[in-house]
C-alpha cells in the first residue's frame, strides 16, 4: 500500500535540507594566493599523463594533462610538502614555500619501478588516499589488464579479482554472499561513485557498465557500510571511467565462436558454430575548460546453452567542465538495451545445454538500464572542499512469448520497472595538516510498478562522518560512523548505526601493516520481500516481514614491497553475520520464501603476490583465499560458498609479442540447497572449478601503427562445470580481438 502523503513530506525535508547544503558549497571566499605549475615527465622525457600532484596538508592537488603539464592554484601563502605519484613509478616529494601572488614551478621527473606503487584509491575512504593509508584490504584492475585480456563484460574482470568468486549474476566478495537468484547484493556497486543497484531487486546489472569506457576498477573488501550503508555488507565495486586528456579515438571489433562440448550428447545445435561477436567505438577530446568521452558498443552471442542467447547493446556520455578554477561540473549518462532468451536450467545432466521439455523456447527477456549522474566540485579554500551529486537509476524488464498464453499461468509473465534516486553531498575539510575529515549526508527514493514485485516505494537518509589522524611520519588513524534510516513500503523505520576505525603503521621501509574494525548492515531488497514470479516451475511468495542483515568486521594485514620486484599482501579477516536473508523452500507448497534463518561466521586468510623482476619482459600474479564459512544455528557449512580461491596471471613479453595466461581454481561447493532436487533433476551434480585462459597479441609499435590484435583462448582444457546449481559455465572458446587507437 503507498503512503504517498507521508513520502511527499519527507521529501520535502530531505530537499530543504539538502538545499541548505548546497548554498553552503556557493561560498569561495577569495585571498591572496599563489600558484604551483610545472610538467610530469618519465626518465626518457616523455610526459606523463594523469599522474597526481597533492599538496599535503590541504585539499588541493591536480593531474597531469595530454602533455604532462599540471597546475594547482589558490595555495594560501606557507611551506608545503608537494607529493608526485603515478602507478608504476616511483613517488617523488618536495618542501616548497609559495608566497602571495607567487607563482612557483616545480618539474618531475618519475622513474618506471618494478613494483606497482603511487597508486591512489579514491573508493576506501571517499576521498583520494595513498595505499599506505588505507587500514582495509583493496583491489584494482585497471584498464591495461581488461584491454589485455580481451574483457568485454564486467562479471568477468571480476573473476580475475583475488578474493572475489561470481556466482552466475551475484558478486560475493570473501564469502559474503551466497546465492539468490537475482535479487539481494550484498555488495554495492558505483560507477564514477554513484550507486548502481537496481530499485525494485537490489542487484547488480553487469550490462550497465560501459567496459571500453573503464579507467580502473576497484575493489573494497569487508563491510563498507559506515561509509557507504546498505547493501556494502560484503564490500564496494567503484567503476571508475576515463577521461580524455587529448583528442582520441579508439575502436575495438572482435569475433569468435563456442567449441563443442566434450560430450556429444550435449551438443543440441548442428554442425554450424554458435558464434559471438561485437563492436565498440570511442571518441573523445579535451580543449580548454571541456572535455567529453563518447561510448558505445554492441554484442551478439549465440550461446552454448539453448535459449540464451542475447543481443545488448550500450551508449554512455561523460563529460567535464571546469566553470572556474575551484569549480567543476560532470555529467555523465549510461543507456543499455537487451534481448536475451529465458535459460533457467537445465533438462537434466544428460541434456545440460538444454532447458527443460516445457520450457517455452519463444520467451524473451526484454531489459533496459539508464543511469544518468551530475556531480558539483567545489574548492572553497586550501583546507576544504565539497561535493555534490545528484543521480539516477532505471532499470526495466518484462517476458515476452510468441507462442504462450501468460493469462493460463500469470506468474510467468514477469514485469518491473523501477527508478532509484539520490542526492548526496560531501566535505573535505583539512582541520590541521595532519588531521583530515570527511562528512557528509545523502538520501534516496526508489518506486517500483511490477506485476511481479508489486507498486512500491522506499526511502533511505543518512548522515556520516570519517576523521583521519596521521601521526607522525608512520602511524596514521581513522575513525567512521554512519547513521541510516530506512523504510519500504511500511510505516516501520529501521535505523542502524555503524562504526569502523582503522589503523596503519609503516614499520620499515616498504612495508605497511593495517587492521580494521568495523560494522555492516543491509536492508532487504524489495524483491526478496514481495517477490511472486515463476521461474522453470519455481515459485516464489513474499515475507514482507524479513528483518535487516547486520554484520561485524575484523581485519589485520600486512603489505610488503621488496626492492627488487616482489610484492607481498597477505590479511586475516573474520566475519560475523546476524538475521541472514537466504531462500529457502517451504516444505509445506515447495514455494521459495526468503526468511531471516541464520547467524554466521566466516574467518579466513588472504595472500596475494606481484612479480615484476623484469617487468618489461615477465610479470607474475598469485592469489590464494581460504574461507572457513559457518552457519552458527545449523553447525553446518554456509550454503554456495568454497573454501579454496586461487588465482594465478602471467604475462610474456617478446618486443611486440605478448604471450599471457589466467589461471582460476575454486573448490567443490560444499553446500546447496538439497530441497531443489526436488524441483531440478541432478541439482547436485557440482566439481571443483579449474578454468585456463591463453592469450596471444601483436601491436604494431615498430611499424608505428596503433594496432593490436590478440587471439584469445578461453577456458582452452575445455573443462566443465557448473557455477550454479543446474547450469554449465562456458565451455572453450575462441575470439579473435582487433584494436585501434588514434
Amino acid at each position: 500500500m503507498r503512503r504517498p502523503s507521508q513520502n511527499s513530506t519527507r521529501g520535502d525535508g530531505i530537499a530543504v535540507f539538502f538545499l541548505f547544503l548546497f548554498i553552503l558549497t556557493i561560498d569561495s571566499a577569495t585571498a591572496q594566493t599563489g600558484t604551483l605549475s610545472g610538467t610530469v615527465r618519465d626518465a626518457d622525457g616523455r610526459p606523463l599523463v594523469g599522474a597526481n600532484v597533492i599538496i599535503k596538508g590541504t585539499v588541493l592537488g591536480s593531474a597531469s594533462d595530454g602533455e604532462g603539464g599540471y597546475a594547482v592554484r589558490r595555495i594560501p601563502p606557507g611551506r608545503y610538502r608537494v607529493v608526485c605519484s603515478m602507478i608504476g613509478y616511483g613517488r617523488q616529494s618536495d618542501t616548497l614555500s609559495i608566497a602571495a601572488d607567487e607563482a612557483v614551478r616545480r618539474d618531475f621527473i618519475l622513474h618506471e619501478t618494478a613494483i606497482e606503487t603511487g597508486e591512489v584509491i579514491v573508493t576506501a575512504g571517499r576521498h583520494a588516499q595513498s595505499l599506505e593509508e588505507i587500514p582495509v584490504s583493496v583491489s584494482t584492475f585497471d584498464s591495461g589488464e581488461i584491454e589485455a585480456r580481451g574483457i568485454v563484460n564486467l562479471e568477468n574482470a571480476l573473476r580475475k579479482v583475488s578474493g572475489v568468486n561470481i556466482t552466475e549474476d551475484q558478486v560475493n566478495i570473501r564469502g559474503s554472499s551466497g546465492y539468490s537468484r537475482a535479487v539481494g547484493s550484498r555488495v554495492l556497486m558505483l560507477i564514477d561513485g554513484a550507486p548502481v543497484l537496481a530499485g525494485d531487486a537490489g542487484e547488480i546489472k553487469f550490462d550497465v557498465v560501459p567496459m571500453f569506457a573503464v579507467d580502473r576498477i576497484e575493489v573494497v573488501k569487508g563491510a563498507g557500510s559506515a561509509l557507504y550503508g546498505s547493501s556494502a555488507l560484503g564490500g564496494v565495486i567503484n567503476v571508475i571511467t576515463r577521461q580524455p586528456q587529448a583528442r582520441t579515438a579508439r575502436a575495438r571489433l572482435y569475433s569468435g565462436f563456442w567449441d563443442d562440448p566434450q560430450y556429444e550428447q550435449w551438443k543440441w545445435w548442428g554442425d554450424s558454430p554458435r558464434y559471438r561477436s561485437g563492436i565498440d567505438l570511442q571518441y573523445g577530446d579535451a580543449a580548454g575548460d571541456f572535455s567529453y568521452l563518447l561510448t558505445g558498443g554492441l554484442r551478439n552471442d549465440q550461446a552454448y546453452r539453448q535459449n540464451d542467447d542475447y543481443l545488448r547493446w550500450n551508449l554512455n556520455g561523460r563529460a567535464w567542465y571546469r566553470l572556474s578554477p575551484e569549480r567543476n561540473l560532470t555529467v555523465s549518462v549510461n543507456y543499455t538495451s537487451n534481448e536475451r532468451g529465458n535459460w533457467v536450467f537445465w533438462r537434466d545432466l544428460e541434456h545440460a545445454l538444454q532447458p527443460p521439455v516445457d520450457a517455452d523456447l519463444t520467451e524473451r527477456i526484454l531489459s533496459t538500464k539508464l543511469q544518468a549522474a551530475a556531480q558539483y566540485r567545489q574548492t572553497h579554500s586550501a583546507t576544504f572542499a565539497s561535493m555534490l551529486r545528484a543521480s539516477m537509476y532505471r532499470t526495466a524488464f518484462r517476458t515476452t512469448s510468441d507462442t504462450s498464453d501468460f493469462s493460463l499461468r500469470p506468474s510467468d509473465q514477469t514485469q518491473s520497472t523501477a527508478y532509484q534516486v539520490n542526492l548526496e553531498w560531501q566535505g573535505s575539510w583539512t582541520v590541521r595538516p595532519d588531521n583530515f575529515l570527511t562528512f557528509g549526508a545523502e538520501a534516496s527514493y526508489m518506486t517500483v510498478d511490477s506485476r511481479t514485485f508489486g507498486n512500491r516505494d522506499g526511502i533511505s537518509t543518512a548522515m556520516y562522518a570519517q576523521d583521519e589522524l596521521t601521526l607522525g611520519d608512520d602511524w596514521h588513524f581513522s575513525a567512521g560512523l554512519r547513521f541510516d534510516l530506512t523504510a519500504i513500503d511500511t510505516l516501520d523505520i529501521e535505523s542502524q548505526l555503524n562504526p569502523r576505525v582503522g589503523l596503519t603503521y609503516v614499520p620499515w621501509e616498504g612495508g605497511v601493516a593495517r587492521a580494521s574494525y568495523g560494522w555492516g548492515f543491509r536492508s532487504p531488497s524489495i524483491g526478496e520481500r514481495y517477490a511472486t514470479a515463476s521461474a522453470g516451475g519455481i515459485l516464489t511468495k513474499p515475507n514482507p516481514d524479513l528483518r535487516a542483515e547486520r554484520s561485524t568486521s575484523y581485519e589485520i594485514g600486512l603489505k610488503q614491497d621488496f626492492s627488487f620486484g616482489v610484492s607481498v599482501d597477505a590479511a586475516v579477516f573474520l566475519n560475523d553475520y546476524e538475521n541472514l536473508v537466504e531462500p529457502k523452500i517451504d516444505a509445506e507448497d515447495q514455494r521459495i520464501v526468503f526468511r531471516n534463518i541464520t547467524e554466521a561466521r566466516i574467518i579466513g586468510y588472504e595472500i596475494s603476490t606481484d612479480v615484476r623482476v623484469l617487468p618489461q619482459l615477465f610479470d607474475l600474479s598469485l592469489g590464494y583465499t581460504y574461507l572457513y564459512p559457518r552457519d552458527l544455528v545449523l553447525n553446518s557449512v554456509l550454503k554456495y560458498r568454497p573454501r579454496h580461491l586461487l588465482y594465478a596471471s602471467g604475462t610474456l613479453r617478446f618486443g611486440p609479442v605478448t604471450l599471457g595466461a589466467d589461471f582460476r581454481h575454486l573448490s567443490r561447493v560444499e553446500n546447496i540447497d538439497r530441497e531443489i532436487g526436488l524441483v531440478i533433476p541432478d541439482s547436485d551434480s557440482r566439481v571443483a572449478i579449474y578454468v585456463t585462459d591463453l592469450r596471444l597479441s601483436v601491436t604494431g609499435e615498430q611499424l608505428a601503427l596503433p594496432l593490436r590484435l590478440t587471439f584469445l583462448v578461453d577456458n582452452i582444457f575445455q573443462y566443465h562445470y557448473t557455477e550454479v546449481i543446474a547450469n554449465v559455465a562456458a565451455p572453450r572458446g575462441f575470439r579473435l580481438m582487433l584494436e585501434a587507437a588514434m
